[in-house]
């Protein structure tokens, strides 16, 4: 609560300001005193938003930032990275009044003042996803307090700073530079969001890291016991993840996990086209069979997938064995769903992992629990709740529609905002047992 007052008080002062530079004129003509106590009233208001954003999520992530040393460090890593994208905010701001319009047809002033916009962005995002790693638990912590036998997670360590799986060709990839700076889910979190439905997930720690990645719960031994930890892992898991590459050390822990783990127990993801994953794919249909297609039906695409035409693009494979040990393949095929659109640029695997996923776990006959996020569900009533983006991620499209409907009036922020006090005001158990399954699936658990 404290977090949002303290936002409340910060777009106040964005109000207050915007009403005091209007359309940017007095900028250019007022005197030095005036644009400076403008501005610097402005970034006191923009940053106590940010500060107050900051301390709503460790409310809702139970992260001690009054006792906590290593919180407070990441908080500052975030009020940091904040500062940059609050100063992208400004220039779009700027750029869009009137008054300015000269410097954006100027292309001296544009392209150059556009290059350090998309340059302080993606700074500013990468140390949010910096200061988010001070927040994570260790594997053992995880392990102590979640009593599930544990997903291993096996990887190249080249894959951890892997945030986008850059496509082919000169154009792609241009692109995903270009906007991957929103990007702010690897495809790593996004798999550890799924198989925490089986059980927590943990993996080795690349050796001599200032802080954990982002994703699996990080265990850290010496370069002399990581083989011994691996099998003696791999021996009390329920379920062990191998994203492919071709490193030495993670053909060896492929070789130790088809020893001796039982194969319906083993998944190997692969991301990207088939030129990036042929080296793999070679080497495991000589040593352990050619893979062919799942005889399990995929996910059908949903309404946005199919009005996009994404469906048939292919992002990559998940290898899983039937009962007879047969290797089989289920494409992660390009995916969108309606709350993947609330979500937007930042988290683009999301949908297409959890539809082949999906898939797989009904093959492997593993439970599909999909459970809501507390804080994604206040963050969407907070800044979507102009659109309703919180009613059609916890599943309640029909709400969600009615709403939109009235998006031409203030009554759907007003109704954001209620209930942005609503979802942060209760614990976790509360929200889970309101909010945390879909409405599907909670009518399944009533019947």
């Amino acid at each position: 609560m404290t977090g949002l007052i303290l936002i409340v008080v910060g777009f106040t002062g964005f109000g207050l300001t915007g009403d005091a530079v209007g359309d940017g004129s007095r900028l250019l003509t007022g005197p030095p005193a005036y644009i400076a106590q403008i501005a610097g009233a402005w970034l006191v208001a923009a940053h106590v938003a940010a500060f107050g954003l900051i301390v709503l999520l460790a409310g809702l992530k139970n992260v001690p930032l009054l006792t906590s040393a290593n919180a407070r460090r990441g908080a500052w890593q975030k009020l940091m990275g904040f500062t940059l994208i609050i100063l992208c905010f400004a220039y779009a701001g700027v750029m869009d009044m009137p008054a300015f319009k000269f410097a954006a047809e100027t292309w001296w002033i544009a392209f150059p003042s556009l290059a350090a916009f998309l340059v302080s962005a993606h700074v500013g995002f990468r140390l949010l996803r910096t200061g988010w790693k001070y927040d994570v638990v260790s594997a053992e912590q995880l392990l102590a307090t979640d009593l599930r036998p544990p997903v291993v997670y096996l990887r190249s360590f080249e894959a951890d700073s892997e945030i986008v799986v850059r496509p082919p060709g000169f154009w792609n990839r241009a692109v995903t530079v270009i906007f991957d700076y929103m990007m702010m889910f690897s495809p790593e979190q996004e798999l550890e969001e799924v198989l925490n439905r089986v059980g927590p997930v943990i993996a080795i720690g690349k050796p001599g890291e200032p802080l954990p990645e982002l994703g699996a719960a990080r265990l850290y031994v010496a370069d002399a016991d990581w083989k011994a930890k691996v099998t003696d892992m791999i021996a009390r898991s329920c379920l062990v993840v191998i994203r492919t590459g071709a490193t030495p050390n993670l053909q060896w822990e492929i070789e130790q996990t088809m020893a001796r783990v039982p194969r319906r127990q083993i998944l190997f993801v692969s991301l990207g086209d088939a030129t990036r994953t042929a080296f793999f794919d070679q080497y495991f249909a000589e040593r352990y069979g050619p893979v062919v297609p799942s005889s399990e039906v995929a996910t059908e695409a949903g309404v946005i997938t199919k009005l996009m035409s994404v469906g048939k693009n292919v992002a990559g494979r998940i290898i899983f064995f039937d009962e007879t040990q047969q290797p089989r393949e289920m494409p992660i095929r390009v995916t969108m769903t309606w709350s993947g659109m609330a979500l937007g640029l930042m988290r683009p695997y999301r949908d297409s992992i959890q539809a082949a996923m999906r898939s797989v776990f009904a093959s492997l006959r593993l439970p599909w629990v999909s459970r809501n996020s507390q804080t994604t569900a206040v963050l969407l009533a907070m800044f979507g709740g102009f659109f309703a983006l919180q009613y059609f991620y916890l599943g309640d499209r029909r709400r969600g529609f009615k709403y939109l409907a009235f998006c031409w009036t203030a009554i759907p922020w007003f109704i954001g905002f209620y209930d942005t006090v609503k979802f942060a005001r209760l614990d976790a158990q509360e929200f889970d047992a309101k909010y945390g399954a879909p409405p599907e699936q909670a009518a399944g658990a009533r019947v």
